[in-house]
């Protein structure tokens, strides 16, 4: 009688849990709707920098799973300092909502996750998920003003490097900023071209990679760091071919609308991959 009843009180815990955890998930979508749908918008837009972001969950949620055997080892224990985050958390998130400021509410969620692991699971099993969940920070956008300060420079950058090149192997252009005057056309290297897209998903795939590698902690944050050169490098190659493009067979190879622009900036990522990999390997 006593096993049945251990059963059924286990049972009716299972249970228990399963609802509260059940209620728990549905208000905190309740909670960051608002942000959620802030997300999808910035994740869906043509102009997208962050179109990755649907990814970056799934990403963190198996290198969670990947971990199961080793955290089942670890004895749960509670740390305050979790309650504390997740308060914070919770403040940031109600802050932001009143006044607008969704990008403030996306990091709150990784505060809140955070602190929920503290508080419930401890500082031991949080310090075994601690990268998998920093690599969520990934699927939060910049602001539009910080993504614009960025690459209006690293525009020039790109398009001075890529003159340089043009000019050296003899054909003639005039520079003035981000516009590019060929003899037959002229072409604007817009923020696409800037680079700061591949920018930002080649430091989340760079941190992935370091953190997958065999190599020091000294040799992964060079891994992860690589991305900069590396992005500044490929989409230099790529407005070089968009200008010989224009040069040999017109402007209009040049313009977003054609293909070969389309094929060129998908080309630029693979070979940054692979230059991030080449990179870890000689790194390790």
């Amino acid at each position: 009688m006593q096993a049945i009843s251990v059963i059924k009180n286990g049972r009716q815990t299972s249970k228990g849990s399963l609802v509260l955890a059940f209620l728990s998930i549905a208000c905190f979508i309740y909670s960051y709707h608002e942000t959620f749908l802030w997300l999808y918008e910035r994740y869906t837009n043509p102009d997208s920098h962050y179109s990755h972001g649907f990814l970056i969950p799934f990403v963190s949620a198996y290198l969670i799973w990947n971990k199961k055997d080793r955290l089942r080892q670890v004895i749960p224990s509670s740390s305050r300092a979790g309650l504390i985050l997740m308060i914070l958390a919770l403040l940031i998130h109600v802050g932001s909502v009143w006044t607008h400021i969704f990008f403030t509410s996306g990091f709150s969620i990784l505060l809140l996750l955070a602190g929920f692991s503290l508080y419930f699971y401890g500082a031991e099993f949080t310090r075994k998920i601690v990268f998998p969940l920093g690599f969520l920070v990934f699927m939060f956008p910049l602001p539009m003003r910080a993504i614009s300060a960025i690459s209006f420079p690293l525009k020039l950058i790109v398009a001075d490097a890529a003159a340089t090149c043009i000019t050296g192997i003899g054909i003639p252009l005039l520079r003035e900023g981000a516009v590019i005057h060929l003899a037959n056309t002229s072409l604007t290297i817009g923020d696409p071209c800037s680079g700061i897209r591949s920018l930002i998903s080649l430091l989340a795939l760079g941190a992935l990679i370091a953190y997958i590698s065999q190599a020091t902690m000294v040799k992964k944050a060079a891994i992860f760091l690589a991305a900069i050169p590396i992005a500044i490098f490929t989409n230099m190659l790529r407005v070089c071919a968009l200008i010989l493009a224009a040069n040999w067979w017109g402007g209009q190879w040049a313009s977003p609308e054609h293909w070969f622009h389309t094929t060129s900036g998908m080309a630029v990522f693979v070979v940054s991959m692979v230059l991030l990999f080449v990179t870890m390997k000689v790194l390790e």
